[in-house]
Protein backbone atom coordinates (compact mmCIF):
# COMPACT_ATOMS: atom_id res chain seq x y z
CA UNK A 1 0.00 0.00 0.00
CA UNK A 2 1.30 3.46 -0.91
CA UNK A 3 1.85 5.57 2.18
CA UNK A 4 0.40 9.05 2.74
CA UNK A 5 3.94 10.44 2.71
CA UNK A 6 4.81 8.80 -0.59
CA UNK A 7 1.65 10.23 -2.18
CA UNK A 8 2.97 13.72 -1.50
CA UNK A 9 6.40 13.01 -2.97
CA UNK A 10 8.27 13.07 0.32
CA UNK A 11 7.32 16.64 1.15
CA UNK A 12 6.80 15.78 4.79
CA UNK A 13 10.43 14.80 5.18
CA UNK A 14 11.13 18.57 5.25
CA UNK A 15 8.80 19.20 8.17
CA UNK A 16 11.61 20.01 10.62
CA UNK A 17 13.11 22.88 8.60
CA UNK A 18 13.13 25.80 8.57
CA UNK A 19 12.39 26.61 12.20
CA UNK A 20 9.75 29.27 11.57
CA UNK A 21 7.07 28.56 8.99
CA UNK A 22 3.53 29.88 9.23
CA UNK A 23 0.54 28.30 7.49
CA UNK A 24 0.19 31.67 5.74
CA UNK A 25 3.28 30.90 3.65
CA UNK A 26 2.07 27.57 2.35
CA UNK A 27 0.69 28.68 -1.00
CA UNK A 28 2.82 31.65 -1.98
CA UNK A 29 6.10 29.80 -1.38
CA UNK A 30 5.82 26.47 0.36
CA UNK A 31 8.87 26.66 2.59
CA UNK A 32 9.45 30.36 3.11
CA UNK A 33 10.40 31.26 6.64
CA UNK A 34 7.84 34.09 6.60
CA UNK A 35 5.40 35.27 3.93
CA UNK A 36 6.72 38.24 1.99
CA UNK A 37 4.39 41.15 1.36
CA UNK A 38 3.50 40.63 -2.32
CA UNK A 39 2.95 44.34 -2.93
CA UNK A 40 6.30 45.44 -1.54
CA UNK A 41 8.35 42.34 -2.51
CA UNK A 42 6.72 40.65 -5.53
CA UNK A 43 9.88 38.68 -6.33
CA UNK A 44 9.66 36.84 -3.00
CA UNK A 45 6.02 35.80 -3.28
CA UNK A 46 5.36 35.20 -6.98
CA UNK A 47 2.04 33.44 -6.43
CA UNK A 48 0.37 36.40 -4.74
CA UNK A 49 2.29 38.99 -6.74
CA UNK A 50 0.22 37.90 -9.76
CA UNK A 51 -2.79 39.45 -8.06
CA UNK A 52 -0.98 42.38 -6.42
CA UNK A 53 -3.26 44.84 -8.19
CA UNK A 54 -6.22 43.18 -6.45
CA UNK A 55 -4.50 43.53 -3.10
CA UNK A 56 -4.21 47.28 -3.61
CA UNK A 57 -8.01 47.55 -3.68
CA UNK A 58 -8.47 45.76 -0.33
CA UNK A 59 -8.62 47.66 2.96
CA UNK A 60 -9.06 46.09 6.38
CA UNK A 61 -10.64 47.38 9.57
CA UNK A 62 -9.60 45.47 12.66
CA UNK A 63 -11.18 45.63 16.07
CA UNK A 64 -8.20 44.62 18.23
CA UNK A 65 -10.48 44.13 21.23
CA UNK A 66 -12.46 41.38 19.50
CA UNK A 67 -11.68 37.76 20.18
CA UNK A 68 -9.20 38.34 22.99
CA UNK A 69 -5.70 38.27 21.50
CA UNK A 70 -6.96 37.27 18.05
CA UNK A 71 -7.75 40.83 16.97
CA UNK A 72 -4.18 41.94 17.63
CA UNK A 73 -2.73 38.87 15.92
CA UNK A 74 -4.91 39.36 12.83
CA UNK A 75 -3.79 42.99 12.63
CA UNK A 76 -0.15 41.91 12.53
CA UNK A 77 -0.74 39.08 10.06
CA UNK A 78 -2.54 41.32 7.59
CA UNK A 79 0.63 43.41 7.33
CA UNK A 80 2.22 40.51 5.44
CA UNK A 81 -0.30 40.83 2.60
CA UNK A 82 -1.63 44.38 2.45
CA UNK A 83 0.06 47.76 2.42
CA UNK A 84 0.33 49.21 5.90
CA UNK A 85 -1.77 52.20 4.82
CA UNK A 86 -4.61 49.80 3.91
CA UNK A 87 -5.00 48.42 7.47
CA UNK A 88 -6.85 50.39 10.13
CA UNK A 89 -7.33 50.02 13.87
CA UNK A 90 -11.04 50.67 14.52
CA UNK A 91 -10.32 51.98 18.01
CA UNK A 92 -8.48 54.92 16.44
CA UNK A 93 -11.19 56.93 14.75
CA UNK A 94 -13.49 54.24 13.38
CA UNK A 95 -13.91 53.21 9.73
CA UNK A 96 -14.83 56.54 8.11
CA UNK A 97 -11.30 57.91 7.68
CA UNK A 98 -10.09 54.73 6.00
CA UNK A 99 -13.04 54.53 3.62
CA UNK A 100 -12.66 58.22 2.77
CA UNK A 101 -9.00 57.70 1.93
CA UNK A 102 -9.64 54.82 -0.49
CA UNK A 103 -13.17 55.54 -1.74
CA UNK A 104 -12.11 56.35 -5.31
CA UNK A 105 -10.55 52.94 -5.96
CA UNK A 106 -12.38 50.71 -8.41
CA UNK A 107 -13.80 47.52 -6.92
CA UNK A 108 -12.89 48.55 -3.38
CA UNK A 109 -13.18 45.58 -1.03
CA UNK A 110 -13.38 45.97 2.73
CA UNK A 111 -12.48 43.33 5.31
CA UNK A 112 -14.35 43.86 8.59
CA UNK A 113 -12.33 42.02 11.25
CA UNK A 114 -14.47 41.65 14.36
CA UNK A 115 -17.90 40.53 15.46
CA UNK A 116 -21.30 41.24 13.94
CA UNK A 117 -21.28 44.61 15.70
CA UNK A 118 -18.08 45.58 13.88
CA UNK A 119 -19.65 44.63 10.54
CA UNK A 120 -22.74 46.67 11.38
CA UNK A 121 -20.56 49.66 12.26
CA UNK A 122 -18.81 49.54 8.87
CA UNK A 123 -22.13 49.18 7.01
CA UNK A 124 -23.65 52.11 8.90
CA UNK A 125 -20.72 54.36 8.01
CA UNK A 126 -21.08 53.35 4.36
CA UNK A 127 -24.76 54.37 4.63
CA UNK A 128 -23.77 57.78 5.96
CA UNK A 129 -21.18 58.38 3.26
CA UNK A 130 -23.59 57.60 0.38
CA UNK A 131 -20.82 56.62 -2.05
CA UNK A 132 -21.61 56.33 -5.75
CA UNK A 133 -19.68 53.05 -6.01
CA UNK A 134 -20.53 50.95 -2.98
CA UNK A 135 -17.57 48.87 -1.71
CA UNK A 136 -18.17 45.19 -1.02
CA UNK A 137 -17.59 43.89 2.50
CA UNK A 138 -16.01 40.60 3.59
CA UNK A 139 -15.87 39.37 7.18
CA UNK A 140 -13.05 37.92 9.24
CA UNK A 141 -15.08 36.73 12.27
CA UNK A 142 -13.62 37.62 15.67
CA UNK A 143 -16.81 38.04 17.72
CA UNK A 144 -18.97 35.75 19.82
CA UNK A 145 -21.94 34.74 17.67
CA UNK A 146 -20.67 35.72 14.20
CA UNK A 147 -24.04 34.84 12.68
CA UNK A 148 -23.64 37.07 9.62
CA UNK A 149 -20.18 35.62 8.97
CA UNK A 150 -21.63 32.10 9.22
CA UNK A 151 -24.41 32.99 6.78
CA UNK A 152 -21.95 34.31 4.19
CA UNK A 153 -19.61 31.35 4.48
CA UNK A 154 -16.81 32.93 6.53
CA UNK A 155 -17.29 30.56 9.46
CA UNK A 156 -17.97 30.94 13.15
CA UNK A 157 -14.61 32.33 14.19
CA UNK A 158 -10.98 32.81 13.20
CA UNK A 159 -8.90 29.88 14.45
CA UNK A 160 -5.43 30.35 12.98
CA UNK A 161 -6.48 29.68 9.39
CA UNK A 162 -4.14 30.66 6.56
CA UNK A 163 -4.37 34.39 6.00
CA UNK A 164 -3.26 33.89 2.42
CA UNK A 165 -6.21 31.61 1.68
CA UNK A 166 -8.54 34.10 3.34
CA UNK A 167 -7.22 36.97 1.19
CA UNK A 168 -7.82 34.92 -1.95
CA UNK A 169 -11.39 34.28 -0.84
CA UNK A 170 -11.87 38.03 -0.49
CA UNK A 171 -10.57 38.59 -4.03
CA UNK A 172 -12.46 35.74 -5.70
CA UNK A 173 -15.55 35.57 -3.47
CA UNK A 174 -19.08 35.98 -4.77
CA UNK A 175 -20.68 39.45 -4.60
CA UNK A 176 -24.12 39.26 -2.95
CA UNK A 177 -26.72 41.68 -1.63
CA UNK A 178 -27.81 41.76 2.02
CA UNK A 179 -31.17 43.22 3.04
CA UNK A 180 -30.92 45.80 5.83
CA UNK A 181 -34.02 46.82 7.79
CA UNK A 182 -34.81 50.10 9.49
CA UNK A 183 -36.47 49.78 12.88
CA UNK A 184 -38.15 52.92 14.22
CA UNK A 185 -39.77 53.40 17.63
CA UNK A 186 -42.24 55.99 18.89
CA UNK A 187 -43.25 56.09 22.54
CA UNK A 188 -46.85 55.20 23.38
CA UNK A 189 -48.52 57.18 26.18
CA UNK A 190 -52.13 56.04 25.76
CA UNK A 191 -54.09 53.38 23.90
CA UNK A 192 -57.14 53.97 21.73
CA UNK A 193 -58.79 50.80 23.07
CA UNK A 194 -58.59 52.02 26.68
CA UNK A 195 -55.87 49.51 27.51
CA UNK A 196 -53.75 50.69 30.43
CA UNK A 197 -50.27 51.78 29.35
CA UNK A 198 -47.63 50.97 31.96
CA UNK A 199 -44.24 52.64 32.18
CA UNK A 200 -41.06 51.92 34.11
CA UNK A 201 -38.23 54.11 35.32
CA UNK A 202 -35.82 51.30 34.34
CA UNK A 203 -36.92 51.21 30.70
CA UNK A 204 -35.27 52.96 27.77
CA UNK A 205 -36.94 55.32 25.30
CA UNK A 206 -35.01 54.01 22.29
CA UNK A 207 -33.56 50.75 21.02
CA UNK A 208 -29.74 50.53 21.02
CA UNK A 209 -29.68 50.23 17.19
CA UNK A 210 -31.96 51.50 14.45
CA UNK A 211 -30.90 49.04 11.73
CA UNK A 212 -31.34 45.26 11.64
CA UNK A 213 -28.66 43.29 9.81
CA UNK A 214 -29.20 39.92 11.49
CA UNK A 215 -32.32 39.73 13.65
CA UNK A 216 -34.62 41.48 16.10
CA UNK A 217 -36.49 39.82 18.95
CA UNK A 218 -39.02 40.56 21.68
CA UNK A 219 -39.53 38.49 24.81
CA UNK A 220 -37.77 35.62 26.55
CA UNK A 221 -34.48 35.45 24.65
CA UNK A 222 -34.03 39.21 24.92
CA UNK A 223 -34.74 39.03 28.67
CA UNK A 224 -32.10 36.32 29.18
CA UNK A 225 -29.56 38.38 27.21
CA UNK A 226 -30.51 41.54 29.11
CA UNK A 227 -30.14 39.84 32.52
CA UNK A 228 -26.71 38.58 31.50
CA UNK A 229 -25.53 41.99 30.25
CA UNK A 230 -26.88 43.73 33.37
CA UNK A 231 -25.02 41.32 35.64
CA UNK A 232 -21.83 41.81 33.66
CA UNK A 233 -22.09 45.60 33.87
CA UNK A 234 -22.52 45.45 37.66
CA UNK A 235 -19.59 43.07 38.24
CA UNK A 236 -17.33 43.10 35.16
CA UNK A 237 -14.44 41.60 37.12
CA UNK A 238 -16.36 38.32 37.43
CA UNK A 239 -16.98 37.91 33.70
CA UNK A 240 -13.41 37.28 32.61
CA UNK A 241 -13.69 33.66 31.46
CA UNK A 242 -15.85 31.92 28.90
CA UNK A 243 -16.71 29.17 31.41
CA UNK A 244 -18.11 31.65 33.94
CA UNK A 245 -20.04 33.50 31.23
CA UNK A 246 -21.70 30.30 30.07
CA UNK A 247 -22.61 29.29 33.61
CA UNK A 248 -24.16 32.71 34.28
CA UNK A 249 -26.11 32.57 31.01
CA UNK A 250 -27.37 29.07 31.81
CA UNK A 251 -28.38 30.21 35.30
CA UNK A 252 -30.49 33.05 33.88
CA UNK A 253 -32.11 30.71 31.37
CA UNK A 254 -32.89 28.06 33.98
CA UNK A 255 -34.35 30.64 36.35
CA UNK A 256 -36.73 31.95 33.69
CA UNK A 257 -37.64 28.42 32.61
CA UNK A 258 -38.42 27.17 36.14
CA UNK A 259 -40.21 30.31 37.28
CA UNK A 260 -42.10 30.60 33.99
CA UNK A 261 -41.41 34.30 34.23
CA UNK A 262 -41.89 34.81 30.48
CA UNK A 263 -45.24 33.01 30.05
CA UNK A 264 -47.35 36.19 30.03
CA UNK A 265 -44.67 38.55 28.77
CA UNK A 266 -46.20 39.18 25.34
CA UNK A 267 -49.76 39.70 26.55
CA UNK A 268 -49.17 43.45 26.42
CA UNK A 269 -48.58 43.47 22.67
CA UNK A 270 -51.72 45.22 21.43
CA UNK A 271 -50.91 45.45 17.71
CA UNK A 272 -48.99 42.91 15.62
CA UNK A 273 -49.41 43.54 11.90
CA UNK A 274 -47.39 42.07 9.04
CA UNK A 275 -48.02 43.62 5.62
CA UNK A 276 -51.27 45.05 6.99
CA UNK A 277 -52.60 41.72 8.31
CA UNK A 278 -53.05 41.19 12.06
CA UNK A 279 -51.34 38.14 13.56
CA UNK A 280 -52.23 38.97 17.16
CA UNK A 281 -54.60 36.01 17.50
CA UNK A 282 -51.94 33.66 16.15
CA UNK A 283 -49.48 34.87 18.80
CA UNK A 284 -52.03 34.08 21.49
CA UNK A 285 -52.79 30.67 19.99
CA UNK A 286 -49.09 29.80 19.96
CA UNK A 287 -48.71 31.09 23.54
CA UNK A 288 -45.55 32.85 22.41
CA UNK A 289 -42.84 33.71 24.92
CA UNK A 290 -40.54 35.19 22.30
CA UNK A 291 -40.87 36.50 18.73
CA UNK A 292 -37.81 36.51 16.49
CA UNK A 293 -37.57 38.45 13.22
CA UNK A 294 -34.89 36.85 11.04
CA UNK A 295 -33.08 38.60 8.22
CA UNK A 296 -30.52 35.79 7.97
CA UNK A 297 -30.90 32.06 8.66
CA UNK A 298 -28.25 31.93 11.41
CA UNK A 299 -29.26 32.91 14.95
CA UNK A 300 -27.61 32.57 18.39
CA UNK A 301 -24.25 31.33 17.09
CA UNK A 302 -25.39 29.23 14.18
CA UNK A 303 -28.82 27.90 15.19
CA UNK A 304 -31.52 27.67 12.48
CA UNK A 305 -34.92 28.77 13.84
CA UNK A 306 -36.64 28.87 10.44
CA UNK A 307 -37.27 25.76 8.37
CA UNK A 308 -38.22 26.08 4.72
CA UNK A 309 -41.56 24.33 4.27
CA UNK A 310 -44.67 24.34 2.10
CA UNK A 311 -46.68 27.54 2.15
CA UNK A 312 -43.62 29.77 2.54
CA UNK A 313 -41.01 31.02 0.13
CA UNK A 314 -37.43 29.76 0.67
CA UNK A 315 -35.60 31.90 3.20
CA UNK A 316 -33.25 34.46 1.67
CA UNK A 317 -31.25 37.42 2.98
CA UNK A 318 -31.79 39.39 -0.23
CA UNK A 319 -35.49 38.97 -1.08
CA UNK A 320 -36.88 42.02 0.74
CA UNK A 321 -38.73 39.80 3.24
CA UNK A 322 -38.12 39.02 6.90
CA UNK A 323 -39.03 35.70 8.53
CA UNK A 324 -40.96 35.75 11.81
CA UNK A 325 -40.94 32.81 14.23
CA UNK A 326 -42.41 32.18 17.67
CA UNK A 327 -40.80 30.38 20.62
CA UNK A 328 -41.61 29.28 24.10
CA UNK A 329 -38.79 29.48 26.65
CA UNK A 330 -38.08 25.73 26.58
CA UNK A 331 -37.61 25.83 22.80
CA UNK A 332 -34.26 27.61 23.04
CA UNK A 333 -32.67 24.51 24.55
CA UNK A 334 -34.15 22.40 21.73
CA UNK A 335 -32.56 24.62 19.10
CA UNK A 336 -29.32 22.81 19.94
CA UNK A 337 -30.68 19.59 18.43
CA UNK A 338 -32.20 21.13 15.33
CA UNK A 339 -35.72 21.99 16.50
CA UNK A 340 -37.23 24.99 14.71
CA UNK A 341 -39.59 27.72 15.89
CA UNK A 342 -43.27 28.03 14.99
CA UNK A 343 -43.63 29.93 11.73
CA UNK A 344 -45.76 33.06 11.89
CA UNK A 345 -45.20 34.60 8.45
CA UNK A 346 -42.83 36.32 6.03
CA UNK A 347 -43.33 40.06 5.59
CA UNK A 348 -42.05 43.25 4.00
CA UNK A 349 -43.37 45.62 6.67
CA UNK A 350 -44.17 45.03 10.34
CA UNK A 351 -45.99 47.23 12.85
CA UNK A 352 -46.05 46.42 16.56
CA UNK A 353 -47.52 48.31 19.49
CA UNK A 354 -46.86 47.51 23.15
CA UNK A 355 -48.66 48.66 26.31
CA UNK A 356 -45.90 47.89 28.82
CA UNK A 357 -42.09 47.85 28.87
CA UNK A 358 -40.70 44.70 27.21
CA UNK A 359 -37.20 43.25 26.73
CA UNK A 360 -35.98 43.44 23.14
CA UNK A 361 -32.71 42.99 21.28
CA UNK A 362 -31.36 44.14 17.92
CA UNK A 363 -28.46 42.11 16.53
CA UNK A 364 -27.60 40.91 20.04
CA UNK A 365 -27.82 44.33 21.72
CA UNK A 366 -30.55 44.03 24.42
CA UNK A 367 -32.60 46.67 26.18
CA UNK A 368 -35.83 47.12 28.19
CA UNK A 369 -38.02 49.37 26.03
CA UNK A 370 -40.85 51.64 27.18
CA UNK A 371 -44.32 51.12 25.60
CA UNK A 372 -43.76 51.91 21.96
CA UNK A 373 -45.00 51.63 18.42
CA UNK A 374 -42.35 49.81 16.39
CA UNK A 375 -42.11 49.85 12.60
CA UNK A 376 -39.81 47.57 10.60
CA UNK A 377 -39.33 47.98 6.86
CA UNK A 378 -36.61 47.51 4.26
CA UNK A 379 -33.95 50.24 4.41
CA UNK A 380 -31.51 49.24 1.67
CA UNK A 381 -29.19 46.46 0.56
CA UNK A 382 -25.52 46.21 1.42
CA UNK A 383 -22.96 44.78 -0.99
CA UNK A 384 -21.24 41.83 0.66
CA UNK A 385 -18.69 39.17 -0.29
CA UNK A 386 -19.65 35.55 0.28
CA UNK A 387 -17.00 32.85 0.57
CA UNK A 388 -18.02 30.08 -1.83
CA UNK A 389 -18.37 26.50 -0.61
CA UNK A 390 -15.91 25.39 -3.30
CA UNK A 391 -13.26 27.76 -2.00
CA UNK A 392 -13.98 26.66 1.55
CA UNK A 393 -13.43 22.99 0.65
CA UNK A 394 -10.19 23.76 -1.18
CA UNK A 395 -9.03 25.85 1.77
CA UNK A 396 -9.81 23.06 4.21
CA UNK A 397 -7.75 20.56 2.17
CA UNK A 398 -4.80 22.94 1.85
CA UNK A 399 -5.00 23.87 5.52
CA UNK A 400 -4.83 20.18 6.51
CA UNK A 401 -1.69 19.81 4.42
CA UNK A 402 -0.23 22.98 5.93
CA UNK A 403 -0.74 21.68 9.44
CA UNK A 404 1.70 18.86 8.64
CA UNK A 405 4.17 20.93 6.67
CA UNK A 406 4.28 23.79 9.14
CA UNK A 407 4.67 21.98 12.42
CA UNK A 408 7.61 24.15 13.48
CA UNK A 409 5.70 27.40 13.65
CA UNK A 410 6.53 30.28 15.90
CA UNK A 411 5.58 28.87 19.34
CA UNK A 412 4.71 32.23 20.85
CA UNK A 413 2.23 33.09 18.10
CA UNK A 414 0.64 29.65 18.08
CA UNK A 415 0.25 29.56 21.85
CA UNK A 416 -1.45 32.96 21.84
CA UNK A 417 -3.91 31.89 19.19
CA UNK A 418 -4.56 28.46 20.67
CA UNK A 419 -5.61 30.06 23.94
CA UNK A 420 -8.30 32.04 22.11
CA UNK A 421 -9.65 29.48 19.61
CA UNK A 422 -12.76 28.43 21.49
CA UNK A 423 -15.74 30.30 20.09
CA UNK A 424 -17.71 31.76 22.96
CA UNK A 425 -21.15 30.38 22.18
CA UNK A 426 -23.26 31.17 25.21
CA UNK A 427 -26.19 29.11 23.91
CA UNK A 428 -24.03 25.95 23.82
CA UNK A 429 -24.29 25.62 27.60
CA UNK A 430 -27.56 23.73 27.23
Amino acid sequence: MVSFTECFGGLFSKRSTPKQIEPDSAIGGLLQSYPANPVQHPELNPELSKIASNLETIIAFVNPKSGGQKGRIVFERLKNYLNRENIFDLTKGGPKLGIEKHKNKNDLRIIACGGDGTVGWVLSVLDEMKLDNQPSVAILPLGTGNDLARTLGWGGGYNNESMEIFIKKVIFGKIVKLDRWSIETNLVYSDQNDIEVKRSSDAKDKLPLNVINNYFSIGADAKIALDFHSAREKNPELFTSQAFNKIEYAKNYSKDLLNRSCKDMLQDITVFECDGISYLDKLKTLNSHSIVFLNIPSYASGKKPWKNEDGFEPQSYSDGKIEIVSFQTADFMLLQIGVHGDHITQAKKIRIKTASPLPMQVDGEPCFLQPSEITIELKNQATMIAASEENALISACIQTTCSYLCCSTNPDTDDEIASETEDEDLFDVF
